[in-house]
C-alpha cells in the first residue's frame, strides 16, 4: 500500500513539474493547439517526423518578428528543418480569429517598394522579382512556388504556406512552371504574418491524443474535417489509450506482496 502512494505521489509530481516546466518554457497558455485539418500532413498515412491530423502541438512564444523563427529559405540554407521541411513551422490568428499552423517560408520586408526577402543571397533555386518570387523545388513534392507580392506591398511579415497545400492544392501558372499556394495569396490570410498575429513556434507534439478532443467537437458539429484524419492514426490512439489505461490499472501492490511472501 506504501509502495503504491509513493508511485501515485512521484508520478503526479512528474506530471505537475513536466506542465510547469512546459508552460514557463512555451511563455503561452494554454501552451498547445491540435491540428485539425490535413493541411501540413505529407501521406495519406499516419507519417512519423510530420504533422498529421490530430496532433497536440507545442508553441513557443514569439515577441517579435522575425525573432528567432526559422523560415525555409534560412533552414534550406543552413540544413536546417522541422516536420520534415526546411524551416519552422508557426502558428498565427487569420482575420477572423482562427489558428493556422503553416511553414514559415520567408520573411518579407521592403526597400522603397522593391521586395525584400531575408536570406536571399541570389540563390540559384531563388527566383526574385519585383512582382513575385519563384522558391524552386520545394517539399516533398518538389514544386515551384510561386508568391506574388501584389496587394501586399510594403506590409512586412511571414509568407506561410501549408506543406499539403502547395503539393496537391497549389494553382499552377504554366507561363512561371510555378504553383499558387501561398496563404497570403489563396485567401486563408490577407497579409503577412506581424507580430500582433503570429502565436508562437511548433517546438515539439503529442501524435493522435488530439483527436479525442477534435472528435468532441465533431459531435457538436464543429469540426469539419473529420474525412481527413491520415489512415492509422484511430488504431494508433485506440492502442496507446489501452497501453495507457493497462499501466494504470496494473496492481502493483500485488508484486510487493509477492516479494515480501518469498522472502519470508
Amino acid at each position: 500500500m506504501i509502495f503504491k502512494r509513493y508511485v501515485e505521489i512521484a508520478v503526479a509530481a512528474a506530471i505537475l513539474i513536466f506542465i510547469v516546466s512546459v508552460i514557463v518554457y512555451s511563455g503561452e497558455i494554454p501552451p498547445v493547439s491540435t491540428v485539425a485539418s490535413e493541411s501540413m500532413t505529407h501521406s495519406d498515412y499516419w507519417t512519423y517526423g510530420t504533422m498529421n491530423v490530430g496532433d497536440i502541438v507545442f508553441v513557443k512564444k514569439v515577441d517579435t518578428v522575425p525573432g528567432n523563427v526559422v523560415t525555409y529559405v534560412v533552414g534550406r540554407e543552413t540544413n536546417y528543418s522541422t516536420y520534415g521541411e526546411f524551416g519552422n513551422v508557426i502558428l498565427y490568428k487569420d482575420p477572423t480569429g482562427t489558428t493556422i499552423i503553416h511553414r514559415a517560408m520567408f520573411y518579407l520586408s521592403w526597400n522603397n517598394t522593391f521586395p525584400v526577402i531575408q536570406g536571399y543571397n541570389n540563390q540559384s533555386w531563388i527566383t526574385l522579382t519585383r512582382d513575385y518570387v519563384i522558391i524552386h523545388d520545394v517539399g516533398f513534392s518538389h514544386r515551384n512556388l510561386v508568391v506574388y507580392f501584389s496587394g501586399i506591398v510594403n506590409e512586412s511579415g511571414f509568407i506561410t504556406v501549408g506543406d499539403f497545400n502547395l503539393a496537391y492544392r497549389g494553382v499552377f501558372n504554366s507561363t512561371l512552371d510555378a504553383y499558387e499556394a501561398a496563404d497570403q495569396n489563396v485567401g486563408i490570410t490577407n497579409a503577412p504574418v506581424s507580430s500582433t498575429n503570429i502565436v508562437g513556434i511548433a517546438f515539439w507534439d503529442i501524435p493522435w491524443f488530439g483527436l479525442i478532443k477534435l472528435n468532441i467537437l465533431k459531435a457538436y458539429g464543429q469540426w469539419p474535417y473529420s474525412n481527413e484524419v491520415a489512415e492509422n492514426s484511430y488504431y494508433y490512439l485506440y492502442t496507446s489509450v489501452a497501453l495507457i489505461l493497462a499501466l494504470a490499472l496494473f496492481p502493483y501492490g500485488k508484486l510487493t506482496k509477492r516479494g515480501k511472501n518469498k522472502k519470508k
